[in-house]
């Protein structure tokens, strides 16, 4: 069940319903401590109840038999919207990406902007001059909620998040609360950037490699500044 509500936590986000938990807990009339430790998969306070109070704050949105079954579809309208918003990856050949004639923007300066400078996967961080001006603008609807594209580089996060492929990120304004499991971008205070999964300790964060040959490194919430939620990957081959 907490991978579900995880999904549904996400699809809320994703499409703009809610910002963050806080959001979500003044929808629900709940505390946000009682909804964080909820998200966090805590048994004491995700349970029918709270998931029935979730669904009932967002009518005609989900399945609430799937959200405490797995039954059927996550949305009650299927054709709401997708079924699986952790489906976030497309594939793209390298020869398109020095035009980018399906993904680049149009006349009308529609999309996100593109910086081709890498936002590195581990903490052996490559310092990088990034510019004002994006290279260009991608226009692909599914990442244009997105803040962001830029580069990935290195190998902790295959296969997931391979070396060159491009990223779409999503700027995080609150970091008290970031779902397990999920891949941030993350900024700390002396200038590194890295992408891992995350598990939110309270005052700390690790952060996990998809490659198991990394180990898993635990940093403080206070040396964050900046925070990304990767919203999918543009994959290079």
């Amino acid at each position: 069940m907490d991978e579900r509500i995880k999904l549904a936590y996400n699809y809320l986000y994703d499409n703009r319903l809610i910002r963050n938990v806080t959001d979500l807990s003044k929808e629900m009339r709940r505390t946000r401590q009682s909804v964080s430790q909820a998200l966090n998969g805590n048994k004491r306070y995700l349970n029918k109840k709270f998931v029935t109070a979730f669904c009932s704050a967002f009518p005609g949105v989900f399945n609430l038999d799937w959200l405490l079954t797995g039954e059927g579809e996550m949305l009650a309208d299927p054709q709401r919207g997708p079924s699986a918003p952790d489906a976030r990856t497309i594939r793209t050949n390298t020869a398109d990406r020095p035009h980018q004639q399906q993904a680049q923007s149009s006349p009308a300066a529609k999309g996100k902007p593109y910086y081709n400078v890498d936002f590195a996967l581990g903490f052996d961080i490559m310092e990088n001059d990034q510019t004002q001006n994006p290279d260009y603008l991608i226009d692909f609807p599914p990442y244009n909620d997105c803040d962001l594209f830029c580069n990935a580089h290195g190998d902790s996060m295959q296969p997931t998040i391979s070396n060159g492929d491009i990223v779409a990120l999503r700027h995080v304004g609150d970091i008290s609360y970031l779902i397990n499991g999920e891949i941030y971008a993350i900024v700390t205070t002396n200038g590194l950037r890295t992408i891992k999964r995350v598990r939110d300790n309270g005052d700390t964060l690790t952060l996990i490699a998809d490659n198991p040959a990394v180990a898993e490194q635990v940093i403080p919430k206070t040396a964050v500044t900046h925070v990304y939620h990767v919203r999918g990957t543009i994959k290079m081959f």
